[in-house]
């Protein structure tokens, strides 16, 4: 007949080994705020928008849509990312990253579906992701305007050091919240492997655990 498993035994045990499970979650917090104040590189981030219009087609009425946002959202983006503009944008910089990097580190987003564009940069200063995203708006008013007739393009906000100033990675929160997760289960794994692989006799229910043999008394130490 299999012995039952008493939960209150297991919950004792747990109760036993608790301070490995805080420890775990202490030293996880703990390597986690080191990680993120101390060695992760801190990214900072600038933003400008821009307000872009579409040409109106002379043989047909123009109506403003979703395809149509997209279209605009697709040709802008391309057009940001081309190296006719980053290489520009490069030389007027002296910036030596590649321009793989530079364009993974910027980007182009457009919300509820406006005519209204962000662009935004990130980097390891708030200074260089500033002068990135600003010079590479006004390099691209003058391509768009040489590729498209008319006055596409509206700088509605400039990107500014102040609002860069706070990075946007190292998450210090999320950080800490991975660092107890990892803590947590990394405590659990540790205090179950020893729950399993201990099997010495301290107490009479441990006796009682492992043997059908009923205790008759105890001698006590002398």
């Amino acid at each position: 007949m299999e012995k039952m498993i008493d939960l209150r035994v297991v919950a004792k045990r747990i109760k036993q080994y608790l301070w490995i499970l805080v420890l775990a979650a202490v030293v996880g917090i703990g390597g986690s705020a080191l990680w993120a104040t101390q060695i992760a590189t801190p990214k900072y981030q600038a933003t400008a928008d821009i307000f872009v219009k579409p040409q109106k087609l002379e043989t047909e009425d123009f109506r403003l849509d979703a395809n149509t946002n997209n279209r605009l959202i697709s040709t802008y983006s391309g057009i940001l990312k081309s190296h006719k503009i980053i290489d520009q944008v490069k030389m007027k910089l002296d910036i030596r990253e590649s321009f793989q990097t530079i364009v993974a580190n910027l980007n182009i987003k457009n919300e509820n579906e406006s005519q209204i564009i962000s662009i935004s940069y990130t980097t390891t200063t708030p200074e260089e992701a500033v002068k990135v995203v600003n010079t590479t708006i006004r390099v691209m008013e003058v391509e768009v305007g040489a590729l498209l007739e008319g006055d596409t393009i509206k700088v509605l906000s400039k990107a500014t050091v102040e609002e860069a100033a706070i990075p946007v990675s190292p998450n210090i929160k999320m950080s800490l919240l991975m660092g107890l997760f990892i803590g947590l289960v990394g405590g659990m794994i540790i205090m179950i492997a020893i729950l399993f692989s201990n099997n010495t006799i301290r107490e009479n229910e441990d006796i009682e655990e492992i043997t059908n043999i009923p205790i008759l008394g105890e001698i006590e130490k002398w």
